[in-house]
């Protein structure tokens, strides 16, 4: 059996257009060990990408990857190792690590990127872990196996189903459609054109990608 993985990623910090993804790294850290069992990685395993609480959107291979320990906060190295990525919050993440003084750390680069045709959903909901092993086939059966997309019983609650949200997002290229701004620079928000106070209900046509500040700046008002 060939190994496979899972990544779990924040869909708010993703980056891409509608044609691919832009995400191609994946960082860990560790206070007292490797974070990951690099004996388990080879280049050009597939590397799928699951949403938090949400769909497998996407898949891409494993390019190479780069492992180390930091001292006295001195996070200079690994920080180079994650240059020219398009991954939300990596500048506050690796101010965080250098507070840390002492850990190891991985970085695995991502190679041949792209979008799912179909979304996959998986029997397993959440997993602590956000890099996940598909070392036995009951795991990457429970990972990779299409199951049907949550039943919706509540239409007028808040939370926006993670795969409406990336029909969304990856219609308006992952991009704020009121100032044009996307990742790495900003947070990724869904808004309702007529709030949701108005509609009560997550239609399509009704939602639109907006960065943080214009999605909160904009409130409950009609543009």
């Amino acid at each position: 059996m060939k190994l496979e993985h899972i990544v779990i990623r924040r869909a708010e910090f993703v980056a891409g257009s509608k044609t691919k993804p832009e995400v191609d790294v994946f960082v860990q850290t560790h206070a007292k060990r490797m974070p990951l069992n690099l004996k388990k990685l080879k280049p050009r395993q597939i590397v799928w990408m699951k949403w938090t609480s949400g769909p497998i959107v996407a898949k891409s291979k494993i390019l190479s990857w780069h492992e180390g320990e930091i001292k006295n906060g001195d996070i200079k190295y690994a920080r180079e190792l994650t240059i020219g990525t398009n991954l939300f919050s990596l500048d506050k993440y690796w101010d965080y690590v250098s507070k840390k003084k002492n850990c190891f750390f991985v970085v695995i680069r991502l190679c041949e990127e792209e979008w799912l045709d179909k979304l996959i959903y998986p029997e397993i909901k959440n997993n602590r872990n956000s890099w996940i092993y598909l070392d036995t086939e009951e795991r990457k059966r429970l990972w990779l196996s299409n199951f049907s997309p949550p039943i919706i019983k509540n239409e007028s609650g808040r939370n926006i189903p993670a795969g409406i949200r990336f029909e969304v997002f990856r219609r308006d290229n992952f991009s704020c459609i009121y100032c044009g701004r996307s990742a790495p620079n900003v947070e990724l928000h869904i808004d309702h054109k007529v709030p949701w106070k108005i509609v009560n209900k997550h239609q399509i046509d009704n939602l639109v990608t907006a960065c943080k500040d214009c999605n909160l700046g904009k409130k409950d008002k009609l543009i």
